[in-house]
């Protein structure tokens, strides 16, 4: 009885929520106008862009064009490892402590942080202490201490994150997916204690010479400055970087896509004595600059990003209880992107709750979907998009999102009119070009479930 009533609060709130985005679905498709963004090119290749902020604060993000996608089997984690060593040794000039002293005097923020396609350095601070900031700034950049002591104090805090990175069965499932789809290297980097304790002040500070250099570095600032006056401070602190730039990721999609497809048959576990089983299945997506990525999206809302009006959603977790969490995710990145979906079960259901997962999976690509789904997903997408541009902040991260992937410069006001053009016929065109590969599947749990599993595929035991 309790469930019933569940569902159908459910039903009531999704079809409240729908209403509420017809309503603003107009609103949603005319109103990406974004504010323009001043840009300019040092004489050393750096990029510049500039916004607007009428807070009297600087806010000022250098990106160095090396991520976790540039790693290798080789040096997997070093780019978290450099990001770790800026944090805690600063540069010649800002050294340790002096740094973060220097900081907190200023009532300002540093942030050093690696991502798949970047290592950036940010800083924000109120406007009368611009020049410090660009001076610590273009420092860090230029001059980091990557030596010891502070090396070796990031490598211990490196391999602890790796460390409680196995207590979470989801982070596993997710690691092991990627590493499998993309054999270790870029997207499927994968890190270990050992690696990161190997890595010689030497390797660290060569890599990050390679990269930290003109083209590869992108310099964007939010203020209340005139673009003059920003340009001046650029110019002025960052003309020390070097020319040139590091060579850009590069994935063979072929390769890729026969090493899924070898390993579609296969049920990838990795063993951990837990009272419920996390399962991913997953494979390699296009490039952020397809054409075909509008479908896609449009295809993942309906799939498993629509919260509970999803199909996974409704078929594993609302009809029949089975799932804790259920979702599909699509990612397009740099030169190759990515697909998952994934659940997290009770072990006594892990074989129905996958078994479901590839059903609906399949019926994505290749039965007729419903006018009102794809309009339903049209309607999410326009209404939820807005929301990346919140913040002068968020609009000047989407412009050099914009330019790092070459990318057309309306490609975010083109964005919205490109998804409503979507048919249902693009959507099984293009689902049937990634998902007719088949699916890497890696499933986390007790051993208990290895016999339901067996009823899917081959059993390959990850250590």
């Amino acid at each position: 009885m309790k469930r019933t009533a569940a569902v159908a609060f459910l039903l009531v709130f999704s079809l409240l929520l729908d209403a509420r985005h017809q309503a603003a679905a107009q609103f949603a498709a005319d109103a990406i106008k974004l504010p323009p963004v001043e840009s300019a090119r040092l004489e050393n290749g750096i990029r510049l862009f500039c916004i607007r902020d009428n807070l009297p604060q600087v806010t000022i993000v250098v990106s160095v064009g090396f991520g976790r996608l540039y790693e290798k089997k080789e040096n997997a984690g070093i780019s978290e490892l450099i990001a770790a060593t800026i944090s805690l040794g600063g540069s010649k000039n800002y050294p340790g402590e002096a740094l973060h002293e220097k900081i907190d005097a200023m009532g300002g923020r540093l942030n050093v942080n690696s991502s798949w396609e970047s290592t950036t350095i940010s800083i924000k601070v109120l406007d009368r202490f611009k020049d410090e900031a660009f001076a610590i700034a273009a420092d860090l950049a230029a001059g980091p201490n990557l030596g010891p002591p502070y090396l070796d104090n990031a490598k211990a805090l490196v391999a602890d994150s790796i460390r409680r990175k196995y207590d979470d069965p989801a982070e596993i499932a997710f690691s092991k997916v990627r590493e499998i789809i993309f054999d270790g290297d870029g997207y499927g980097s994968f890190p270990t204690e050992e690696k990161i304790a190997s890595y010689s002040p030497e390797q660290v500070r060569e890599t990050w010479k390679k990269y930290c250099a003109g083209s590869g570095v992108m310099v964007g600032v939010s203020s209340s400055l005139d673009s003059a006056e920003t340009n001046r401070l650029c110019r002025k602190y960052f003309s020390a970087i070097s020319a040139g730039g590091g060579p850009l990721y590069d994935a063979d999609i072929r390769k890729i896509r026969d090493r899924v497809k070898g390993n579609a048959s296969k049920i990838f576990f990795y063993p951990k004595d837990i009272p419920q089983s996390t399962v991913i299945v997953g494979t390699v997506a296009p490039d952020i600059g397809y054409q075909g990525d509008y479908a896609l999206e449009v295809m993942n809302y309906i799939l498993g990003g629509g919260s509970f009006n999803s199909r996974l959603m409704t078929e594993i977790r609302v009809k029949r209880g089975l799932a804790y969490a259920v979702q599909s995710i699509v990612k397009f990145r740099f030169k190759t992107g990515l697909f998952l979906a994934f659940a997290q079960v009770e072990n006594k259901t892990v074989g129905e709750a996958l078994g479901l997962m590839y059903k609906n999976i399949d019926m994505i690509s290749h039965e007729a979907i419903s006018s009102k789904e794809i309009e339903w997903a049209q309607r999410s997408i326009a209404n939820s998009f807005i929301f990346q541009f919140d913040t002068p902040m968020n609009i000047l991260s989407n412009y050099m999102f914009i330019a790092y992937n070459n990318l057309p410069k309306d490609y975010f006001n083109s964005y919205i009119a490109h998804v409503n053009s979507v048919t249902g016929m693009d959507i099984l065109a293009e689902a049937r070009a990634v998902l007719d590969y088949g699916l890497v599947t890696v499933v986390v749990g007790n051993e208990s479930v290895l016999s339901d599993l067996k009823k899917h595929g081959e059993i390959v035991i990850l250590k």
